[in-house]
């Protein structure tokens, strides 16, 4: 099967986008730090953003950190997994310093390894134990989300889709909303499955095979499937349409059936 991941912006949820500026005053070296992403089953997706100019003194340094960590407790999830995750916060100010001085040429930045990382070690693992009303309650959230996307912007919708809102302050008011709730429906599911103990786990996930299997059982077609598999060519229009009908594939489904496939769709890659 073809990875459903394909949708990163349903798959991941949602990108954060952040941008902290400090500017230096006398005699200033300025340097840009690198995208970070954090995303819980991507959640921290596609990549949100820390933008910097900066100082090459520790004083300035310290200044910028602080002020990038306190922004980036700001967000749900980031602040959860900062807590929850012992050393976490000091590995993330060593990757923004380490990209600030030293910017990644090629390939993922630094804070974006490290994002993936806990994400993978952590936020996946805590979406897959999520009890089945949390789950639906992202489910649910998201699908809000999208459907006022596709009535009021067919663009965001599809970038929502494909790798996640690039840049938040691009939605109106009530996406704002709408993403926030999003997002602490998100934290609240991550919260659930990581009070679950590992040994206890027993909250039943859609393997690829089983999702797709389910997702027919949902009324998906074989062009549905195709859409999928090559979303960056569709319009927006289906785009958009293809990742609603996607997230609300489990709302289609027998009672017993929908917590595998919500859990699928949280936590898929």
């Amino acid at each position: 099967m073809e990875k459903l991941g394909l949708i990163l912006g349903i798959a991941v949820a949602v990108a954060v986008v952040v941008y902290l500026r400090s500017r230096a005053t006398v005699q200033a070296q300025r340097v840009r730090a690198a995208v970070v992403g954090l995303v819980a089953a991507g959640i921290f997706a596609t990549a949100g953003v820390f933008a910097f100019d900066a100082i090459r003194n520790d004083a300035e340094d310290t200044a910028v950190l602080d002020q990038a960590i306190a922004s980036a407790r700001a967000l749900p999830m980031v602040s959860v997994v900062l807590d929850d995750v012992p050393g976490s916060e000091n590995r993330l100010r060593v990757a923004l310093k380490e990209e600030m001085h030293r910017p990644t040429a090629e390939g993922v930045s630094r804070p974006l390894r490290l994002m993936r990382e806990l994400r993978a070690d952590y936020v996946v693992p805590a979406l897959r134990a999520t009890d089945e009303a949390s789950a639906a309650a992202v489910i649910e959230a998201r699908g809000a989300l999208l459907k006022h996307l596709q009535a009021t912007d067919l663009v965001v919708c599809k970038e929502f889709a494909l790798t996640g809102i690039q840049r938040t302050d691009r939605l109106d008011a009530t996406g704002q909303k709408l993403l926030r709730e999003v997002l602490a429906a998100l934290e609240k599911a991550y919260r659930s499955g990581r009070t679950v103990k590992t040994a206890d786990a027993h909250a039943p996930v859609a393997s690829d095979t089983e999702a797709r299997a389910l997702l027919k059982e949902a009324g998906f077609t074989p062009e549905d499937f195709e859409k999928l598999s090559h979303l960056a060519r569709v319009s927006e229009d289906d785009a958009c349409a293809i990742a609603l009908k996607f997230n609300d594939a489990p709302s289609k489904l027998q009672a017993d059936q929908r917590g595998p496939l919500m859990r699928y769709l949280l936590t898929v890659q």
